[in-house]
């Protein structure tokens, strides 16, 4: 945390998300060992039109200090804190028990295509590749974060129909699933052969790179939410709400 807690709070009046004639104020934590790439997550979330009060935290000891202060809607997390991970710090705000509500997205360098996947698997709602942080970046992550959570909860109190959901599921993992995660596997390997190829290669065309990107996404998102089926179908017993919601946060 920079030096004093609310030396290091900035409100961000500029906004263009509005619910009805109300802004949308955002309690933001930023989670980064890095100044500049705080500075920078604070300037998209202004260019994308937010209203954020926004907290910043360079070191896991910061981090527990912030959140036995604040409660916070969002909470972006750099994987890279020196000598500690992001999914440290993912594990510390899961565990806290105020920050139920808190929606974590990790950023990833580009590389990092494991990390991203087990993020999703711990329980952070989205994650933004860091070296293609931008402001339509920033806005598809948090609202795809925001309508995931949202639709992970109606499932979670969709008790009546469990049992129905779940040989739905049970068909597809078994029916579809071996070959989709076969064909992701091999999907994504292409991809990233040609992103590496493209950084030697100014040839490439931009709007190509993009897609590239936008379809590893998509892919890494459904290979997280193959595994969050498969773990729920795997159970031989009826899942509690609580354990659901362990399962889908």
């Amino acid at each position: 945390m920079s030096k004093g807690h609310n030396m290091s709070k900035m409100q961000v009046y500029d906004y263009a998300l509005r619910s009805g004639a109300k802004p949308i104020l955002l309690n933001v934590l930023s989670i980064d060992d890095d100044e500049i790439d705080r500075m920078r997550l604070l300037k998209i979330c202004r260019k994308a039109g937010l209203m954020v009060d926004f907290t910043e935290a360079a070191n896991l000891e910061e981090v527990r200090e912030c959140l036995a202060i604040e409660s916070f809607d969002l909470v972006f997390i750099d994987h890279n804190l020196g000598m500690d991970t992001g999914l440290d710090a993912l594990g510390i705000l899961l565990a806290h028990e105020d920050q139920v509500n808190a929606i974590p997205i990790m950023l990833t360098s580009s590389m990092d295509y494991h990390i991203a996947v087990e993020a999703m698997r711990r329980g952070c709602a989205d994650y933004i590749v860091k070296d293609e942080l931008t402001v339509d970046a920033l806005i598809k992550s948090v609202t795809s974060a925001i309508e995931r959570r949202a639709l992970y909860g109606a499932l979670s109190d969709a008790r009546a129909s469990e049992s129905e959901l779940k040989a739905v599921f049970e068909r597809f993992m078994v029916s579809c699933g071996p070959e989709m995660r076969e064909l992701l596997r091999r999907s994504m390997m292409g991809v990233r052969a040609v992103k590496m190829q493209a950084r030697s290669d100014d040839s490439v065309d931009p709007t190509l790179l993009a897609n590239l990107s936008m379809f590893e996404r998509s892919a890494k998102d459904l290979v997280a939410f193959m595994d969050d089926l498969e773990s729920v179908v795997g159970q031989g017993r009826r899942l509690t709400v609580n354990e659901l919601r362990k399962r889908i946060q």
